[in-house]
């Protein structure tokens, strides 16, 4: 069976483009490889840091264990909003809590059904006004209309009122688009600007969320009000909004990437890994994933195919994260080793800063961004604290 990567199924890149006006309202989404600058490492190295810490676990009932389901490249999260059920693409890589309707072609094509009891659907204008212009939400491999509502939420047992949230209409796929609509888990936009739409997280106390990947039989999510972490050592996250994104990806420092032992990072660039639960495999930079594809033939010719492709990513002086290759028995016997490069149609995490910097003419350095999915994560238990600025691996 072929499996899309999830990054091309859902995916964020969320980019907003206003329905009234000519302004792309925010990208969640890929560097393109054309004409871009980017920062040394020692000057992204200024943005963030390696940091050794000690940490008690946290005590109390301050947070949910959400089970989560494997299926299709992602890991799928059940809530309900206004009384419906859904289940969504738990997505550390987007910040939207995003549902769907079905409506357009698939309803006059009598297509609901299957999408509906698959990942669950809602009337158009469920719950109440935003107050909120309608957007278009644009994704790897499509786009769709949403209409921004207000109402109850409810997860893993508690009840969250008054939550902004979006109802995706009729999506019009470019490119392979599939899968259910996004659990945004990031909490952080930039709040100048009035374009982006609220965070899920940022209208809950939530402040820290912990993957827990290493029984896969048993997958979960935990968020927590506080720092629950149990790790020893940290590493620091990199604010990409510094940079001009609009919202705080989970983002380290990427200081090498090995492919079958060979660094493939350009020298002196600033690169930052995206820790991406919403990406199956490892989505590079065209220039980048030439840069794979090449040494991967060039080892094949000596060890052969199934061997060649491994991928090490480091990310700290001390963190290693690996490629998982093959088929992974904990998941059905799915492979989760998909390289992808990013397609212009993905736009940009940058977009809006870019298309600002080609206004003025006045270029800004920027990292180039690579997006580090499930496939280096599974069998760990991820730790991200949004407040301390942390991230910690646990095996």
């Amino acid at each position: 069976m072929e499996w899309t990567p999830a990054w091309r199924l859902r995916r964020l890149y969320v980019c907003f483009f206003s329905l009234l006006g000519p302004f792309l309202s925010f990208a969640k989404a890929f560097q393109s490889p054309h004409e871009r600058h980017v920062l040394s490492r020692r000057q992204l190295a200024k943005c963030g840091t390696l940091a050794s810490v000690v940490s008690t676990p946290a005590m109390g009932s301050d947070r949910l264990i959400l089970p989560l389901e494997f299926e299709r490249g992602a890991f799928l999260l059940t809530f309900r909003v206004e009384g419906f059920s859904f289940r969504g693409v738990a997505d550390s890589g987007s910040p939207f809590l995003l549902v769907a309707a079905c409506v357009g072609a698939r309803l006059a094509a009598k297509r609901c059904t299957e999408y509906c009891d698959r990942y669950g659907c809602s009337r158009t204008h469920v719950g109440r006004p935003s107050g909120l212009d309608d957007n278009v939400v644009s994704f790897a491999g499509a786009y769709a209309r949403a209409i921004w509502r207000k109402g109850n939420v409810q997860l893993g047992g508690q009840s969250f009122g008054d939550v902004t949230f979006g109802v995706l209409g009729e999506t019009q796929s470019f490119g392979g688009n599939a899968g259910g609509p996004n659990f945004g888990l990031i909490k952080t936009a930039a709040t100048q600007d009035a374009e982006i739409r609220p965070t899920f997280l940022g209208q809950t106390p939530f402040s820290s969320l912990a993957f827990d990947f290493r029984d896969l039989a048993r997958p979960v999510l935990e968020l927590a009000e506080a720092d629950r972490s149990i790790a020893s050592s940290h590493v620091g996250l990199i604010d990409l909004r510094s940079f001009g994104a609009g919202v705080e990806y989970y983002a380290v420092e990427l200081r090498a990437l090995l492919v079958d032992g060979v660094d493939i990072l350009p020298d002196a660039k600033g690169v930052v890994g995206i820790l991406d639960t919403g990406t199956t495999g490892l989505a590079l930079p065209r220039d980048l994933f030439v840069a794979f594809d090449a040494v991967k033939r060039a080892t094949a010719q000596q060890v052969g195919i199934r061997a060649a492709g491994n991928v090490e990513a480091r990310i700290g002086s001390d963190v290693t994260l690996h490629l998982r290759r093959g088929r992974v028995e904990g998941l059905g016997g799915v492979s989760v080793d998909v390289v992808t490069p990013l397609e212009e149609d993905a736009g940009s995490v940058f977009l809006r800063a870019e298309m600002a910097d080609a206004r003025r003419g006045q270029p800004t350095e920027r990292p180039l961004v690579v997006f580090l999915g499930l496939a280096f994560l599974l069998g760990l238990r991820v730790e991200i604290d949004t407040v301390k600025k942390h991230a910690a691996f646990l095996t």
